[in-house]
């Protein structure tokens, strides 16, 4: 038998292979973008072959590169597979979601009692983390992801398309003018997801002149950031259908009708093969059946 090169020199390359980057590869193993390139050199040394052309700020898979990148891939898989198979000592069939935490709670949860009336022998792990789902695809069976699709060496497939509009709290809305003008949103605390985008995109639509720079608080989590504008502690952009029900029972204010449209959308993704499971598949086909 030949001998076989050290299985994290391996686990690195599919990584990068799938990608095409050092650096998601290396964010999505936990490790460094150097790491990774060492890992990879190592790999190369020993098939006496290069794996990957290299560019300034990109790699690229040589002919041999992408021969073994398309081999080793499904191995990694049946390891997937097998060690998921190891852990679950109860016998059932077991389906890994990937999922951020607004989605999760917001679409997901309220279906889980109609997934578990429909599917009672799978069991469903969710997982979540702050980083971008697609780039831990390895890790799960099926992910919800959001984004504008096509990420490389996924399949992607259209979920939710969202729309977003300014909400505030009753209580805040009664210290405000009524009507409330587009422009006395200026003067509140605005609440930003991740970055100030989806505000000045809304705003420039109902025509605002905005400075330079928005007032408000930035959050990573959406959750938080949902909590906070029913605090009361500014106006948020709420995900509509995410604060629908807030907002249908007075929890929340949407004082203006006009809702927009912010371009990226949420999409099922997953590597074909995973569907060979019937399980994966069966939970693939009732998330496309519950939009």
């Amino acid at each position: 038998m030949q001998p076989l090169p050290p299985f994290a020199a391996i686990r690195a390359f599919e990584a990068a292979a799938r990608h095409l980057s050092f650096k998601d590869a290396a964010q999505e193993l936990g490790l460094t973008p150097t790491a990774i390139s060492h890992q990879i050199k190592q790999l190369e040394r020993l098939a006496g072959r290069a794996l990957f052309i290299r560019h300034t700020r990109r790699v690229e898979l040589t002919v041999d590169g992408r021969r073994f990148a398309d081999e080793v891939a499904p191995v990694l898989d049946t390891l997937a597979t097998a060690f998921a198979k190891l852990r679950d000592s109860s016998g059932r069939d077991s389906v890994t979601l990937g999922a951020g935490p607004i989605f999760a709670a917001r679409w997901l949860v309220p279906r889980l009692a109609n997934f578990w009336g429909r599917h009672p022998g799978i069991d469903l792990r969710l997982h979540h983390s702050p980083l971008p789902v697609w780039q831990q695809i390895a890790q799960f069976d099926l992910a919800v992801a959001w984004g504008a699709g096509g990420w490389p060496g996924v399949v992607s497939e259209p979920l939710l398309r969202i729309e977003v509009s300014p909400v505030i709290s009753p209580e805040l809305a009664r210290q405000l003018d009524d009507p409330l003008s587009p422009e006395q949103l200026l003067t509140l605390p605005l609440l930003h997801h991740r970055n100030q985008t989806g505000w000045r995109e809304w705003l420039r639509a109902v025509g605002v002149t905005m400075p330079e720079d928005l007032p408000g608080i930035v959050f990573e989590d959406a959750n938080v950031m949902t909590q906070a504008v029913l605090s009361g502690r500014g106006a948020a952009l709420g995900v509509l259908p995410f604060v629908a029900e807030e907002i249908s029972s007075g929890r929340l204010v949407q004082p203006f009708s006009l809702s927009i449209d912010p371009g990226d959308a949420y999409f099922l993704i997953y590597r074909q093969r995973a569907l060979a499971h019937d399980a994966v598949a069966s939970v693939r086909q009732w998330l496309l059946e519950s939009r």
